[in-house]
C-alpha cells in the first residue's frame, strides 16, 4: 500500500514538473526502470533513496511516504499571488543542478 501512494506521489511531482522518467533517472544517478518500478508501486525505496527522492522534489519524506502532495486536492500554490506561484512552478520544473545555479544566483544577489 506505501508504495502505491508513493508511486502516485511520485508520479504527479514528475507530471507536475514537465519531466520524463528518463531525466529524473539520470538526475539521481538510477535507472530508468528502477524509478519507474518506484511510480508504479511495484519496489518501495529504501530510506537512502526515499530521502533522495524528497529532496529532489523539494518535499517533506512524510509527503512522499505518508500524506502525499494535496491530501485535500488543492494546489498547495494557489493562494500565492501569481507572481510567486509562477516562479515555484518554474523553479520545480528545472533539472536540479538549474535549481541550485539559481539559487547562487539568488545568494548573489542578496548580497
Amino acid at each position: 500500500m506505501t508504495g502505491n501512494k508513493i508511486g502516485k506521489t511520485l508520479k504527479q511531482l514528475r507530471n507536475y514538473r514537465g519531466m520524463t522518467q528518463e531525466a529524473i533517472s539520470k538526475e539521481l544517478n538510477i535507472s530508468r526502470q528502477t524509478y519507474s518500478y518506484y511510480e508504479t508501486g511495484q519496489r518501495i525505496p529504501d530510506l537512502e533513496m526515499a530521502c533522495r527522492l524528497a529532496n529532489f522534489h523539494n518535499i517533506t519524506l512524510d509527503q512522499l511516504v505518508l500524506t502525499g502532495l494535496r491530501p485535500t486536492g488543492v494546489d498547495p500554490f494557489a493562494s500565492l499571488p501569481d507572481g510567486y506561484r509562477q516562479l515555484l512552478q518554474a523553479y520545480h520544473k528545472l533539472p536540479m543542478e538549474k535549481q541550485q545555479h539559481l539559487m547562487s544566483y539568488l545568494e548573489f544577489l542578496s548580497s
